[in-house]
């Protein structure tokens, strides 16, 4: 068996391979910097640490914190307006890396300053700045990651931002306790760090310092179930700090104030994660998923080139002309799509709501014959214990039953939006070869194939795994329950007469409690289909603009040689077929390795 350093150049090999086949068989591939940007992550080896979150969240402050010295400009107003790259250097320096590729180079890490939001410069010039610093955290090549506000309006800094996300080996993310996770940052969430993995997130809750003690324990849970909500996972790692404290306590050397700040306990947990004796596996693991993602695309770029190589070079300019009306007439789609949507959510939601009520109703009829057969006098322990076990164990039973039906109906709406858009565009195609006589029948375009579907949702990534619905609605829905526990009309202990006076108004207390509790378990199932609609909408037509940009390059790539020798289309053709073979050999090396891996 291969260690990870041999695993690792390994897999370097196979990039490199891989990007020199497919910059000859398909110049302009959409994978090639997806590549590119995995060979320098592989090269450089580093941890990368990254901190994103709201503006005014105290990202600056608490990656001072981190670093033990006051470099990044910190203030009352939005202040990073960079993505600021902090690696371990014994001589200070800051390099601005502009959009153009050149670079500035400053001797003293005052010339930050000349960066924030504040300052009078074109923020669309700067792509990034790279400061080298001295500090502990960042020896055995970690690099810390500053970033603006998730918020931030400029496309090309969001951009850059979210380019970072996936070579992120722990992303942590910034909240503030006096204002938890907003809508936009419920976005970020979901549209962001979902589709890059939640097992690399780590959460800072902001602002500890300034949150009376007998609120903080309230405000810390009700941070844990909004995003327990939004990400349909368990939260375990959620760190309430006041990065202010943090800072004037390492600055001032004041142990005491650092302590009490709640640092020392995040940053063990990053100190952890960086000496895993599992870290070389976890990130060879991460790279060989990166490269896995990689090759299923180029998968479907080789057919479609194969595909548009046998058309003359006049089919395919006019299929360029389909693409670039499609880009014109895609809001339009998009309408069209949400409309078909909200029909089919109304179909589920009563479909959905029926189970619930009928389910309910049994619930009901259960718990007023345990009621009713009771015997003994500890009634509290029958209030507060069996009867809310007995719902929870029931609940949890209908979602798990429930909730794969819930997933397919979803997933197949998922693949009816995918098909149709594919569909559509390939009808396009078709009906401009019958009004031209120069074109040939055309059959389905590869990467247009109806068969395939939304790759996040292929990777499990956009409605979540199993144990969604029993994580989103399982813990809230039974408030109304355990709220019986404050029943004034019971003591601890009742006689056997006593007991049979207040059967019947226990049982119509349950009775309601019931009522709003199954009301509040359909509320949350709609909202959960909503979101998860919503997100199909967003999705499918994300997903479809990347294939229509990449069936566009691979068109005017052969449009290209078409304008050259025949010659060169054979080259083509010849430099396909290596790729191809080349990525049937890499299937089988990772298919082993998975065997051998289990």
């Amino acid at each position: 068996m291969i260690n990870s350093q041999e695993e690792k150049e390994q897999l370097h090999e196979r990039v490199l391979r891989t990007e020199e086949l497919l910059t000859a068989a398909i110049p302009n591939s959409s994978q090639l910097k997806p590549l590119k940007e995995l060979e320098e992550d592989i090269t450089a080896d580093q941890y990368s640490i990254m901190v994103v979150g709201e503006f005014k969240h105290g990202k600056s402050t608490f990656v001072n914190a981190l670093l033990r010295q006051d470099i990044m400009p910190t203030g009352v107003t939005p202040t990073t307006a960079t993505i600021n790259i902090v690696q371990h250097g014994e001589v200070q320096q800051v390099r601005v890396v502009k959009v153009d590729g050149s670079e500035e180079i400053h001797d003293s890490l005052e010339a930050l300053k000349s960066y924030t939001a504040s300052e009078d410069f074109d923020v669309n010039e700067v792509k990034l700045i790279n400061l080298d610093v001295a500090s502990p955290l960042l020896e055995n090549r970690v690099v810390l990651i500053d970033t603006p506000g998730v918020n931030d309006l400029s496309e090309q800094r969001a951009e850059v931002t979210h380019q970072f996300l996936p070579r992120a080996d722990v992303v942590i993310f910034m909240c503030s306790l006096t204002s938890p996770i907003k809508k936009s940052e419920e976005k970020f969430i979901k549209e962001r760090l979902m589709k890059n993995g939640m097992d690399r997130v780590i959460y800072a809750a902001n602002f500890i310092d300034i949150i009376d003690e007998d609120e903080q324990e309230e405000l810390i849970e009700f941070v844990e179930r909004r995003l327990e909500h939004i990400t349909g996972e368990r939260v375990n790692s959620l760190f309430p700090i006041s990065a202010k404290e943090a800072l004037d306590g390492r600055l001032q050397n004041d142990e005491e104030l650092v302590g009490y700040s709640g640092i020392v306990e995040l940053e063990n947990e990053i100190k952890n994660r960086i000496s895993s004796g599992s870290r070389s596996q976890e990130k060879n693991a991460h790279f060989n998923m990166r490269l896995a993602n990689i090759n299923e695309v180029i998968h479907q770029e080789i057919k479609t080139a194969e595909f548009a190589s046998q058309q003359t070079r006049e089919e395919q300019e006019n299929q360029i002309l389909v693409v670039k009306e499609w880009f014109q007439k895609l809001s339009e789609q998009e309408l069209q799509i949400q409309n078909y949507l909200y029909d089919r959510e109304a179909e589920i939601n009563y479909m959905v709501g029926k189970s619930v009520h009928h389910f309910g109703n049994r619930l009901k009829n259960d718990m007023e014959n345990r009621i009713e057969t009771f015997q003994g006098a500890d009634v509290k322990n029958l209030v507060e214990v069996q009867l809310p076990t007995a719902i929870r164990s029931q609940v949890n039973q209908w979602l798990d039953q429930n909730e794969d039906a819930i997933q397919q109906l979803l997933l197949k709406l998922e693949k009816e939006v995918s098909q149709g858009l594919a569909r559509s565009f390939n009808q396009s195609v078709k009906f401009q070869s019958q009004r031209t006589d120069s074109f040939n029948h055309l059959s389905t375009i590869p990467i247009f194939e109806t068969k395939s579907g939304n790759a996040h949702v292929k990777a499990g990534l956009m409605l979540g795994g199993a144990g969604t619905l029993v994580v989103l609605v399982g813990a809230p829905i039974l408030l109304p329950i355990i709220g019986m526990a404050g029943l004034p009309f019971f003591s601890q202990k009742f006689a056997e007469y006593q007991l049979n006076k207040i059967k019947p108004e226990l049982s119509r207390t349950v009775r309601q409690k019931l009522t709003l509790m199954i009301q509040d378990l359909e509320d949350q199932l709609k909202m959960y289909i909503n979101q998860s609609i919503n997100q199909i909408c967003e999705g499918s037509i994300e997903e479809f603009k990347r294939l229509l940009y990449s069936y566009e390059a691979i068109l005017q790539n052969e449009v290209s040689h078409h304008q050259t020798k025949t010659g060169s289309l054979n080259d083509q053709s010849k430099k396909r077929t290596e790729l191809k073979q080349w990525m049937k050999e890499q299937e089988g090396s990772r298919l082993l390795h998975e065997q051998l891996g289990s």
